[in-house]
């Protein structure tokens, strides 16, 4: 792609976002878009402005909104993900993952959820600025697993110990393979001390 068009998809984008408001409701506003660009080595660069896309292999539009909930006005968001090829959709990422928007617990905490199609797998908490590299950390990992079951494992180490994220930004290979095997070692180790204890108690 040229070095212009993700910024002229983003402009499109976000002009076709703001048009969808109803301007005569005030309770409901546009406020702004989180450009967030991403390179060939899944390195994100997040900006309030759309310069950050020249360099970007695919991206993130995070639009923000402010809209009347009972009583007050809380910020709401709507991402848009463009892809290598400048295909745009909301959210729908790639081997059946999406990033989903809402609110945890109130309003006023809002959050991103990647999923792929049967859980949510990362919650991603404001900043956003500051905490969408280790979402996309946890995706690329995920995207790659082979299996349920390896999705499962991924996940539940990735919940307990985010250490796992770091190592798959620093070797994506080796490293990583032998810590996954570890945290397998530690829990079959755990889980034979159990029944062990089990077995003693019932001597």
């Amino acid at each position: 792609m040229r070095i212009d068009s993700f910024k002229e998809i983003a402009k499109f984008c976000v002009n076709r976002y703001i048009d969808s408001f109803d301007t005569d409701n005030k309770d409901n506003v546009y406020v702004d878009t989180l450009y967030v660009s991403i390179d060939k080595d899944n390195n994100l660069i997040c900006s309030t402005t759309p310069h950050v896309l020249n360099e970007a292999n695919e991206c993130l539009l995070i639009h923000r909104r402010s809209a009347l909930a009972v009583t007050n006005s809380y910020y709401w968001y709507k991402i848009e993900y463009i892809d290598e090829d400048g295909a745009v959709t909301d959210g729908v990422l790639k081997n059946g993952f999406s990033l989903w928007t809402g609110a945890s617990g109130s309003f006023s905490n809002q959050i991103i959820q990647l999923q792929d199609e049967k859980r949510v797998l990362y919650n991603c908490f404001t900043p956003f600025e500051t905490n969408l590299q280790h979402l996309w950390d946890a995706y690329c990992r995920l995207k790659k697993a082979k299996s349920d079951a390896e999705i499962d494992l991924i996940n539940e180490l990735i919940e307990k110990d985010e250490k796992i994220l770091d190592l798959m930004r620093e070797v994506e290979g080796f490293k990583f393979s032998n810590y996954i095997l570890e945290k397998e070692r530690n829990q079959y180790k755990k889980l034979l001390n159990e029944i062990r204890d089990i077995v003693k108690n019932k001597v």
